[in-house]
């Protein structure tokens, strides 16, 4: 484990830098404003005590701005000099393999995350579909109802128009022509009737099999949304794989500065 000494500061000759701070990590062996320096932040407040965590310079102590809230003016001041360059090509080839890895899995995971998306507008788009395709159904049935109602009226109106006549008993040949004649127009009527029922019924047939290839896509969307809540699950444990990797690359950088100073 790397040790410091709280009475070993002293500044290196890249001290003063006014640029965005690198990032850090907790050490709970250098943290907290730095009372006992004279250091100040372009804030002219005390500084407070970072380690870095960035490329070839992860490692080094360095004094920061301390705000809390607001922009912090980014000044710099490393307490640590430059590592020697055997340990940053080290730290820099170490680094780089945690950047790929890092881009590799995002990449992954953004490409993921927008089949996902894909498949959720589809879903929704079928969804859609299918609202619009029970109202066009409930129409039609409504409509072939009042086709019916409208068979039965004209039937009952047959009935009563052949009754009249039965009992009238048109003795002359014109009344029997005039019977004729509505009796014709009566049955083709009632034939166009029939026409246009056969023509419903196959309507329906074909509005029917149309609604169980839509029930098929929606069990094909079932399979689909079960098929993403595994990649979900996937996607999550990736995550946590990622975070752990990172614990492993933080532990192998304390390796490497542990093994360091057994040389020095």
């Amino acid at each position: 484990m790397v040790s410091w000494s709280e009475g070993s500061y002293s500044s290196s000759s890249d001290s003063n830098i006014s640029s965005p701070a690198p990032r850090s990590i907790l050490c709970v062996e250098w943290t907290g404003l730095a009372t006992d320096l004279s250091a100040r932040c372009e804030h002219q407040a005390i500084c407070e005590k970072y380690v870095a965590f960035q490329s070839v310079d992860s490692g080094r102590r360095f004094l920061g701005c301390a705000q809390k809230e607001g922009p912090k003016c980014g000044y710099v001041e490393w307490v640590d000099p430059e590592w020697p360059p055997q340990l940053k090509t080290t730290l820099g080839r170490l680094w780089d393999m945690y950047e790929d890895e890092n881009k590799t899995r995002l990449s992954d995971n953004l490409a993921n995350a927008e089949g996902i998306f894909k498949v959720l507008k589809e879903k929704e788009k079928m969804e859609k579909d299918l609202r619009f395709f029970k109202l066009d159904f409930a129409k039609m049935v409504a409509d072939k109802e009042q086709a019916l109602a409208q068979l039965g009226n004209t039937q009952i109106a047959l009935s009563d128009l052949k009754e009249e006549l039965e009992k009238k008993k048109i003795s002359d040949k014109s009344a029997t022509n005039i019977h004729q004649v509505f009796r014709a127009k009566a049955e083709k009527e009632l034939e166009l009737i029939k026409q246009e029922l056969e023509l419903m019924n196959q309507e329906r047939g074909k509005t029917m099999k149309e609604r169980d290839e839509v029930m098929q896509e929606m069990d094909k969307v079932m399979q689909e949304r079960d098929a993403l809540k595994k990649e979900k699950n996937k996607l999550e444990y990736m995550i946590g794989d990622l975070f752990k990797h990172k614990e492993e690359t933080k532990s192998k950088i304390r390796k490497v500065m542990e093994i360091l100073d057994e040389f020095e």
